[in-house]
């Protein structure tokens, strides 16, 4: 396959592009600096741009037969534009354009909250009160757009939450939560190595498509 991949860079973007390597599969990944993705592989391609920039975003999802997606806000002194909420627009635009359906994307447990101020209360008390406080606000107003943009799409998409990556060593055992109550139960840990393998299984399987899952180790 041919995978997009943003957020290539970051701690479980990295493992995503190296898994996808590794499995033979050919990736493409947008990043506004390239030199900090010290991966190279002749089936790898980098191209510069940032999110917020819809020509770089459009090319780098042509062709695709997949985008997976592994970006977190900035927790604390967010910007108040919502960059990442304007990006995830054109990444979803950019699909829509060339015809590119599957998208498994991974944030962490906020982007679940709902933009109602009473459901968000409802749904989070604590998430509620990040809200309110300066300092977060933009991370749950971040987070509540990216969700609802995600969610309203026409996409085949997968959102995949996750509370506490952490860089243990993977261990191939995934519990799965579905949106609706069902399967595993699941707990707040999982490995970066494991949230990467699990999206890209989701890269050729819609068993999960337009579904929210919570997954653990």
């Amino acid at each position: 396959m041919k995978l997009t991949i943003f957020g290539a860079s970051g701690r479980t973007g990295t493992h995503l592009a190296e898994q996808a390597l590794a499995a033979g599969h050919d990736v493409v990944a947008l990043m506004r600096n390239p030199a900090k993705l010290t991966l190279r592989h002749e089936r790898l391609r980098v191209a510069q741009g940032d999110l917020t920039d819809e020509a770089a975003v459009a090319e780098a999802v042509r062709g695709a037969d997949a985008v997976l997606a592994a970006l977190s806000p900035k927790i604390f002194g967010g910007p108040r534009d919502l960059p990442l909420a304007s990006g995830t627009g054109d990444i979803l635009a950019a699909m829509g354009a060339h015809g590119v359906r599957r998208l498994v994307f991974s944030w962490g447990p906020s982007i679940s909250i709902p933009r109602n101020p009473l459901l968000r209360a409802l749904r989070s008390t604590s998430f509620a009160l990040f809200g309110l406080l300066p300092a977060t606000r933009s991370m749950v107003n971040e987070s509540v757009e990216v969700g609802e943009a995600i969610r309203g799409s026409d996409r085949d998409w997968t959102i995949v939450v996750v509370t506490a990556p952490n860089d243990k060593p993977g261990s191939g055992r995934v519990k799965v939560r579905t949106g609706t109550g069902t399967g595993d139960r699941v707990g707040s840990r999982i490995s970066r190595a494991d949230l990467a393998q699990f999206m890209l299984a989701q890269a050729d399987d819609l068993r999960y498509a337009r579904q929210e899952l919570r997954i653990s180790n």
